[in-house]
């Protein structure tokens, strides 16, 4: 059965297959699918997540996602920073169909985000980065799981988010009947801060 026949509904068990082109933090890469979980479970999904490393092709799900996280992640002390609007994560897209394949880039994350990757105590600069990576996860598995482009006009689903979206105590999926379609939303987020997540 081809996962892009199915209509997955709330309340469905989503087996997720992270694929690190680097080995993480152990800190981070578990902070990271907490908060991308707790997300995701407050819009009526589960998640099972596996590592496309101890795959051993036996164990079956109705619904399964492939993440790649691109680069380390993991705070190393050592990529400089940037103001620039950088892509943080994508979902691929084939003739209209959201496909169940998607890209987080932990490298450009920790790049918009010096205070965490410069942090003076680096067990707690990998937890807040990788809260910010299961942020811009989330946000890319929502479009898989409710196959769609569309963005809303705030929160986790939103087009763009900035810096201190990454970094707040609280950023949760605000959806609503007013989502916009893909690359409509453009500019600064509303908070001023600097827009640093799109999606493609």
């Amino acid at each position: 059965m081809s996962l892009l026949a199915l209509d997955l509904a709330a309340g469905s068990t989503v087996g997720v297959y992270l694929d690190f082109e680097q080995n993480p933090s152990d800190i981070a890469a578990e902070a990271m699918r907490q908060e991308a979980g707790a997300a995701l479970h407050s819009i009526g999904f589960d998640i099972a997540w596996r590592l496309v490393t101890e795959n051993q092709g036996n164990e079956a799900f109705e619904h399964l996602v492939v993440v790649k996280l691109v680069g380390k992640c993991a705070c190393e002390r050592s990529l400089p920073s940037t103001r620039k609007v950088l892509v943080l994560g994508s979902t691929e897209v084939s003739g209209g169909e959201v496909l169940p394949y998607s890209q987080v880039r932990c490298d450009q994350v920790r790049r918009i985000l010096p205070q965490v990757e410069f942090a003076a105590d680096r067990q707690a600069g990998d937890a807040e980065l990788g809260r910010a990576l299961g942020r811009v996860l989330a946000h890319e598995l929502y479009h898989v799981l409710l196959r769609t482009t569309h963005h809303s006009a705030s929160g986790l689903a939103k087009a763009v988010h900035s810096t201190d979206d990454l970094r707040s105590n609280e950023f949760f999926f605000e959806l609503s009947a007013g989502d916009h379609r893909h690359g409509d939303k453009k500019g600064l987020a509303d908070d001023g801060g600097q827009p640093v997540n799109r999606v493609h």
